[in-house]
């Protein structure tokens, strides 16, 4: 799911850092504020920018004098694709039945408990039992059963990625 990967970006450098001793260390602040744990659609997020390959000449913008520079680096990517299966860590439950499992302290997967029953042995609680209903249904909520399951290792099985502006939204199951 990490890959190494060439990129390429254009950056606006202050003409004060266009110095052959500071440009180097501009460009990697610069990378590392802008890009470095950003998403972006169809390439992931940015784990670790490991380091920069080119830089090449830039333009300079005639109104702000800022150069426009072409920069190729070497990045740590994250880009997970349905039907992959991981390990995570649950970190947390809604009350809506919602289970949230940590990969790797990259990305929460936004799971539903549908299967999580199975997996810790819970018995199916039936709601309104007063009235006669073919309907069984499990609510995890906060509370003493949610914290039975936080930090619980679990695999789970990557459904959908979305990503929205700078953020990606992983959808799975827990198998």
């Amino acid at each position: 799911m990490i890959e190494i990967k060439t990129l390429s970006v254009l950056l606006n450098l202050n003409p004060k850092f266009l110095h052959k001793d500071l440009i180097t260390t501009h460009i990697e602040e610069l990378l590392e504020k802008h890009i470095e744990n950003n998403c972006f659609y169809d390439l992931g997020k940015i784990i670790k920018i490991r380091k920069i390959i080119s830089i090449g000449i830039g333009k300079i913008h005639i109104d702000t004098g800022f150069s426009k520079t072409p920069v190729t680096f070497e990045a740590d990517v994250f880009l997970p694709k349905p039907e992959q299966i991981v390990k995570g860590i649950i970190e947390k439950c809604d009350s809506n039945g919602g289970v949230y499992v940590n990969y790797n302290n990259m990305i929460s997967i936004f799971c539903l408990n549908s299967n999580l029953n199975k997996l810790l042995n819970i018995k199916k609680n039936t709601e309104n039992s007063s009235e006669k209903s073919n309907t069984d249904t499990t609510r995890i909520v906060e509370g003493p059963l949610s914290r039975n399951i936080v930090e619980k290792e679990v695999k789970v099985k990557i459904t959908k990625v979305n990503f929205n502006e700078q953020n990606m939204i992983v959808i799975g199951k827990i198998l």
